[in-house]
């Protein structure tokens, strides 16, 4: 039992499941992402708040150093190593309403460190965690470092007076947020992703339909429906145009079904009075009525033979005419002259043109071609025995070849009688004969023309013809040059 894996829609699931799950992680990540790098924006923010309110209590309660008329409670301005100096005595202190930002371990909460260059603490809030270490700084008089330590986010600062200060605050109430804010994110993806699949699978059912339609009329013309066709719907989608070219395919078959159909009843039709003829002519002379003559034994033999040959010229044209259909188009190609074929030819269907006093003329350039040259003489033997077999008594036969370009053309016209217009479309079918009359007393089987057709268009040609009545007919015949010219 074949898996439904295998199946083209369940491939095509798999690779949009893949693709849809790629594409779900991958916004989920950026989305993430994005909410912790605004998330952590604000924790700077409020940590360079927290940081700014800290350095200028400290500028505003740090009393100036005694002397030059200076007194306690003046504020004058003082620069950031008289700062440095005042925290080295333990002068510094900060006013209630910012002390109180740094107060506390309830979640959220903030807390600064003040040190020299040596780590030794100036000043550092109650709540600062327990064996805080500041981490080394950037070399350079001025420099700050934000980095995470857990939960918690700090601000390292450094001045050239060898001040240096930390501000940090603790982050678990964000990241709490952030991971609740993950899984959620995640639900949804996984959501997204289920119902992406769901409808993933209803798109594939309803893209692949159209192919179970096609594989279902195959089959029916398979079982011997040929007429039916696949339907299109005009929307010339890539589909539609699958469905053209198998329909296309399927009249051709049909069609070669109903030449095989009619080439067997043609065949079976001409091959069955020189049987019947023979049947009759042995049954007779076997008959055990009367003794028989030697001159009637002879006759019935000669009856016999003449049946037989027939039959042997209606044989050998079916033969040619199979190997030309089924090998024809797969036999070897090579450069060959052409015009030399043609002479050939008309040197052996000289005698035939002379009992009828029938005049050839030639007119053949050099030519070269790229083909059989065994199925180019049979090509060139029959075109030019039909101008002759359907030529008037003491007319003339014209042949002409000369090359065109990339092509080698072939033309063949006498002044015979021609051909009618309700007989010039079907000259190139089997069995097919316009003067019915004289192809029985000649033994003609309307196949040669078929046989010529079928050559040309093995070798990648087009055959022609044209006529009018009382004015002889005119085959031209065109073919594939090789790019090589024969020797003259």
């Amino acid at each position: 039992m074949k898996s439904p894996f295998h199946s083209i829609r369940w491939r095509v699931q798999a690779w949009h499941g893949l693709i849809l799950l790629g594409a779900v992680i991958a916004f989920c990540f950026t989305a993430y992402r994005l909410a912790w790098n605004n998330q952590l924006q604000a924790i700077d923010h409020g940590l360079w708040v927290s940081e700014a309110k800290l350095g200028a209590a400290l500028m505003r309660n740090i009393p100036p150093a005694p002397g030059a008329g200076a007194k306690e409670d003046d504020n004058p301005p003082f620069s950031p190593a008289h700062l440095v100096e005042r925290l080295r005595r333990g002068a510094g202190t900060l006013p209630p309403e910012v002390a109180s930002t740094f107060e506390g371990m309830a979640p959220g909460y903030a807390y600064f460190s003040l040190r020299d260059a040596s780590d030794s603490i100036y000043l550092q809030s109650a709540n600062a965690p327990e064996g805080l270490v500041l981490l080394p700084m950037p070399a350079g008089p001025y420099a700050d470092e934000w980095h995470t330590i857990g939960h918690r986010r700090e601000v390292l600062r450094s001045s050239s007076p060898g001040l240096r200060s930390l501000v940090g605050r603790d982050i678990s109430p964000e990241l709490d947020a952030m991971h609740r804010f993950g899984w959620s994110l995640g639900a949804s993806g996984l959501a997204v992703w289920l119902l992406g699949l769901l409808g993933g699978w209803w798109i594939a059912g309803r893209a692949i339909q159209p192919i179970a339609v096609i594989s279902r009329t195959a089959a029916h013309i398979a079982d011997g429906h040929l007429q039916e066709r696949i339907s299109t719907t005009g929307a010339d989608s890539e589909l539609d145009q699958l469905s053209r070219v198998l329909n296309h395919t399927f009249d051709r078959l049909q069609d070669g079904m109903e030449q095989q159909k009619q080439f067997i009843a043609d065949a079976s039709h001409e091959l069955r009075t020189p049987v019947t003829v023979l049947l009759s002519e042995t049954h007779r002379i076997l008959k055990h009525d009367r003794e028989r003559t030697p001159e009637e034994y002879r006759e019935v033999i000669q009856t016999c033979r003449d049946s037989a040959h027939r039959m042997r010229q209606l044989i050998e044209p079916l033969l040619l005419l199979t190997r030309q259909e089924t090998q024809g188009a797969t036999a070897p190609r090579r450069p060959c002259d052409f015009s030399g074929i043609l002479r050939d030819t008309l040197e052996q269907l000289g005698p035939l043109a002379a009992e009828r006093e029938i005049q050839l003329h030639a007119d053949l350039q050099p030519a070269a071609c790229l083909g059989d040259p065994a199925a180019l003489a049979i090509l060139a033997t029959n075109l030019l025995a039909n101008a002759i077999q359907h030529n008037r008594d003491g007319g003339s036969v014209f042949v002409r070849c000369e090359r065109h370009g990339q092509s080698t053309t072939l033309t063949v016209r006498d002044d015979g009688p021609g051909i009618g217009p309700a007989d010039l479309p079907h000259i190139f079918e089997r069995f097919y004969r316009a003067d019915k009359a004289r192809a029985s007393a000649d033994g003609h089987a309307g196949l040669g023309l078929a046989i010529a057709r079928t050559i040309v268009e093995n070798h990648g040609g087009t055959i022609t013809a044209q006529s009018t009545p009382g004015e002889g007919a005119v085959f031209t015949v065109t073919l594939p040059a090789d790019g090589v010219r024969p020797n003259p």
